[in-house]
C-alpha cells in the first residue's frame, strides 16, 4: 500500500468516526426526562355496589351512589424524544394517591401513557405546549374494617386496570439549553374499575366505578 492510499484510508476512517459521533450526540441531545407533580381533583362519578350472600343469591342486593374523593397528589416521570423542533413522543408512568391514606386504608392509581407533545414557541425562552396520550391505568384498593362482634378484622383488598386517556397543556420556560420549567394542566379519563371482595361471613361484594375523570395542576422540570 503506497503512502497516498494510507492517507486517504485514514482520512476516510476519521470522517466516518466523526460522523458516527455527531449522529450519536444529536440523538442524545433529542432525549429528555420530564418530571412533574401537583394536586389532583376528582369529579364525582356513579358507583354501584352489588352484594351477594347466601340469602340473596343469585341476584344479590344493589346500592347506587357517587364517588367522593379528597384532593390527591399526582406525580409523573416521562422519557421523551424530540422528533422535530415542535413535536415529541413521551413514555410516561406515574402515581396518584391520597396523602392521608394509612396502611389500613388506601387507594392509589398508576397511569402508564404514551404521549404526543406539540410545542409552539412564543419567544426566545417561552413555549406553549399541547399534548394527548393513551394507555392503561392500574389501581389498587385496600381497607381493613374492624367489627365489635368479630375478633378478626375484615380485609377488603383488590386491584384492577382499565384503559386510560389524557390531554395536557401548559406554559414552559427555558432556563438553559437543556433545562426547562413549566406549569401545566392534565386531564385524565379512566374507562371503568371493577373491584370484587369475598368473605365467608358477608358474601361477595362487587364495586363498579364508572368513567372516572381526574384534573391536575402540575409544576414540572425537563432536563
Amino acid at each position: 500500500m503506497n503512502p497516498t492510499t494510507r492517507i486517504v484510508g485514514c482520512v476516510g476512517i476519521a470522517l466516518l468516526a466523526s460522523s458516527g459521533i455527531s449522529h450519536a450526540q444529536n440523538w442524545a441531545d433529542n432525549l429528555y426526562l420530564h418530571a412533574d407533580a401537583g394536586p389532583a381533583f376528582f369529579e364525582s362519578e356513579p358507583v354501584t355496589t352489588r352484594t351477594v350472600t347466601s340469602s340473596t343469591f343469585p341476584s344479590g342486593t344493589v346500592q347506587r351512589g357517587h364517588t367522593d374523593f379528597d384532593t390527591e397528589i399526582r406525580v409523573d416521570m416521562s422519557l421523551g424524544y424530540n422528533l422535530t423542533k415542535h413535536f415529541a413522543l413521551e413514555a410516561e408512568a406515574g402515581i396518584i394517591w391520597d396523602p392521608n391514606d394509612t396502611s389500613n386504608s388506601y387507594f392509589y392509581q398508576i397511569p402508564v401513557m404514551l404521549n404526543g407533545i406539540y410545542q409552539i414557541p412564543l419567544g426566545h425562552s417561552w413555549n406553549v405546549y399541547l399534548g394527548a396520550g393513551a394507555g392503561a391505568v392500574i389501581s389498587r384498593t385496600h381497607s381493613l374494617v374492624r367489627a365489635v362482634a368479630f375478633h378478626t378484622p375484615f380485609v377488603f383488598d383488590d386491584s384492577d386496570w382499565s384503559a386510560g386517556y389524557q390531554a395536557e397543556a401548559g406554559l414552559k420556560y427555558a432556563l438553559s439549553r437543556h433545562v426547562d420549567i413549566d406549569l401545566g394542566y392534565k386531564f385524565l379519563g379512566i374507562a371503568q374499575y371493577d373491584f370484587q371482595f369475598g368473605n365467608v361471613l358477608i358474601g361477595t361484594e362487587k364495586i363498579t366505578i364508572d368513567d372516572l375523570f381526574i384534573h391536575s395542576v402540575q409544576a414540572s422540570l425537563t432536563f
